[in-house]
């Protein structure tokens, strides 16, 4: 049936490529000569119109011999946290970096100030583990995924946000960068930038990639050019809701 209606669209293009080249424009109705040196009546609206129409059923019975279908994603991991653990990702923290001190990473109910609804996510407090304020200043860590895919499209998704406490009441300049990574590349970003103390921010961030055949590494990573850890003042990073999908 697919060979089918791909003969049949190509008969149809071949139609049109016909009737458009059999003739040469019509000029202030006067009649013109064809390729075949035969006198052609200039086209009226009606004969246009008819014209038009077959033409346009053409095509329709073709695309429907062709059989032509919706592509449908296949889901390759979803996960809301609600668990209690990771899901299948893994933790990983970049060479400079901390995902917080004691505690962190974990898995726990997310409910700040009606930020998002009452559910279970991932929580980190990201940062550079030794300050270093000129080289590779952003450090932190995330999630990441390794997994076996047919080539196509990735859709990767996910609810991020950042929540903000100070004990000295003062903003933060820094609430995280998000960023999609596969395979090395970063192919989204999302820089939630100064924080408000008391302050919480949400956003689905999403990102999309062609990939070929293959093994592939997934990562959600968050970044800071400030220090975290046990006794820092910094903000805290949530993700939940988060899924990955292949387009063909």
């Amino acid at each position: 049936m697919q060979n089918l209606g791909s003969v049949s669209l190509f008969f149809s293009i071949g139609f049109l490529s016909y009737q458009a080249s059999k003739s040469k424009k019509t000029v202030k109705g006067k009649n013109v000569e064809g390729l075949t040196g035969k006198r052609i009546m200039p086209l009226t609206n009606n004969s246009l119109l008819n014209r038009i129409r077959r033409w346009g059923i053409c095509f329709l019975i073709s695309f429907m011999l062709a059989g032509v279908e919706p592509v449908s994603a296949e889901v390759l991991t979803t996960t809301d946290f609600e668990s209690g653990d990771f899901s299948g990702w893994t933790a990983f923290s970049t060479a400079n970096g901390t995902l917080g001190g004691k505690g962190f990473p974990l898995v726990a109910v997310c409910d700040h100030a009606g930020v998002i609804s009452p559910s279970r996510c991932l929580q980190v407090q990201v940062g550079q583990l030794h300050y270093a304020p000129v080289h590779d200043v952003q450090q932190g860590g995330g999630i990441e995924l390794a997994t076996m895919t047919g080539s196509g499209i990735l859709q990767l998704s996910a609810r991020v946000g950042v929540t903000y406490d100070s004990p000295n009441k003062k903003r933060n300049l820094s609430g995280g960068l998000f960023e999609w990574v596969v395979d090395d590349e970063v192919v989204a970003s999302l820089d939630v930038g100064p924080i408000e103390e008391g302050a919480g921010v949400q956003h689905q961030f999403t990102g999309t990639v062609p990939v070929r055949a293959g093994r592939h590494t997934i990562q959600l990573r968050m970044t800071r050019p400030f220090r975290s850890g046990t006794g820092q003042p910094a903000p805290v990073q949530f993700v939940d809701d988060v899924l990955v999908e292949l387009v063909p």
